[in-house]
């Protein structure tokens, strides 16, 4: 492994939060060279290394347990998967502000079902196998430039257990094979973003 990407994996949690805001993939570009002072080439590499080279080392590892307790499955219309994104849209911490009220939630839920049978989207609903719980969702949409997005929520009560990085990990494959020859942009929305 390269010195510039140890010393990004070194910084991981600084380097995931300066991407997820990022505007784009050269200010992405950017705010990693500026968080490393490395040149926009370095910092490119940093950005082109496998999510495995991040996540390999033990110094700020998710807590709790996730391994083979941990999996994502397709989403599907069934009462619970539906369920579950009702609480995500009522959650003031997801990308929705928590301001969209039960007619603006089933609207964006059967338009992104639309997206999905499209093939231009790919949601998943991120579960505890051990406990067969529901913890989170990941929405996978492709956008205009045939990048994929990725933005991941996890239940206010499931956080800081390690299942936001399991769900970056298995959606990063599951999205590559699912969209080939695709970057997958993980973003943080801001409240209110869709």
């Amino acid at each position: 492994m390269s010195d510039v990407i140890e010393m990004a994996a070194s910084r991981r949690r600084e380097i995931f939060a300066a991407v997820s805001s990022a505007d784009g993939p050269e200010d992405a570009v950017g705010a990693v060279a500026s968080l490393l002072s490395v040149s926009a080439d370095e910092a490119r590499q940093v950005l082109k290394a496998p999510l495995e080279a991040f996540t390999g080392s033990a110094t700020g590892a998710p807590s709790g347990d996730v391994g083979q307790g941990f999996a994502l499955r397709p989403f599907t219309e069934s009462e619970d998967h539906t369920a579950l994104y009702h609480s995500r849209s009522s959650d003031e911490t997801s990308a929705t502000g928590g301001a969209w009220d039960r007619e603006k939630t089933e609207q964006e839920l059967r338009d992104g079902l639309d997206r999905i049978e499209a093939e231009s989207a790919m949601w998943f609903v991120a579960v505890d196998t051990a406990r067969d719980a529901l913890v989170g969702l990941v929405f996978g949409e492709q956008i205009e430039d045939g990048d994929v997005d990725v933005a991941i929520w996890i239940r206010p009560e499931e956080r800081k257990k390690g299942y936001g990085m399991a769900s970056l990990k298995e959606s990063r494959r599951e999205l590559a094979a699912f969209f080939p020859g695709k970057h997958v942009i993980v973003r943080a929305p801001l409240p209110g973003s869709r």
